[in-house]
């Protein structure tokens, strides 16, 4: 399941001296450094809000029509609507059933990680101001690559040794860019990534992105959607902090 991100408007807040402020503003706009940002996809009002969205059905942003999804754990299985059902899952190590409910989790992955993580989101005392550009490809590491274990495990050593996504993947090509939306595809796949949200997830001071992404099959029904953060590096290089498989958490060092 693919998300096409309308022209990305942003919540903005600041905190101030008193008192907490909320702005309204266009992604272009969003000031950079003390601010958490979020796009307007995820129909957040504010901050505060966030323990009720969780409670809200999940919707899909292509239709808006509420989307349900069905979890395994061994025999178990759970069918979730909502955020807070899904978050629960997925940490008691739940999984989407088949192909199908992977498909029908993706609005799920596009809404729920990146609104728990916003719950402890601070803002960033360094740049917050992060985009994607023409070299976005270079700075990624390897993402959405899923396969078999040697596949996999090529891909993890290849983001220890500082390898780019464009470096893992040479066939990759840019195929769309702005800001906040990337898209690039091969031969085989199409793959988007949309910036979510912006501020310092980790608590080290420094602005970092949340990111959903997915890759979809040019000739089969296969597709996969992750979420991400990233952490932009003096170098240009982003570094992920999260882990590769839901729930998603953010590492430890």
């Amino acid at each position: 399941m693919r998300f096409n991100s309308n022209t990305l408007r942003m919540f903005t807040i600041g905190v101030g001296a008193t008192a907490l402020a909320l702005l309204w503003a266009w992604s272009a706009g969003a000031q950079a450094g003390g601010n958490v940002t979020w796009s307007s996809d995820l129909h957040l009002k504010s901050l505060a809000d966030i323990p009720n969205r969780l409670r809200e059905p999940v919707v899909s942003v292509v239709g808006m029509s509420r989307q349900s999804v069905t979890l395994t754990n061994g025999k178990a299985s759970r069918e979730v609507g909502n955020c807070e059902q899904y978050l629960n899952a997925v940490s008691s190590g739940f999984f989407p059933a088949n192909n199908l409910e992977g498909k029908k989790s993706g609005a799920f992955v596009h809404d729920c990680f990146v609104l728990r993580d916003l719950q402890h989101a601070r803002p960033a005392t360094l740049s917050n101001s992060f985009g994607w550009n023409k070299d976005s490809l270079a700075q990624l590491p390897p993402v959405l690559v899923v396969g078999a274990r040697e596949i996999t495990d090529a891909v993890e050593q290849a983001e220890k040794r500082g390898e780019s996504w464009q470096q893992f993947n040479p066939a990759l090509k840019l195929t769309e860019v702005d800001r906040d939306k990337l898209g690039a595809e091969d031969a085989d796949f199409a793959y988007s990534l949309d910036i979510l949200a912006r501020g310092d997830f980790n608590g080290d001071g420094a602005g970092d992105i949340a990111v959903f992404g997915c890759a979809v099959g040019k000739h089969s029904t296969w597709d996969h959607c992750e979420y991400f953060i990233f952490a932009p590096t003096n170098s240009g290089m982003l570094v992920r902090l999260t882990h590769d498989v839901a729930p998603y958490r953010t590492k430890v060092h």
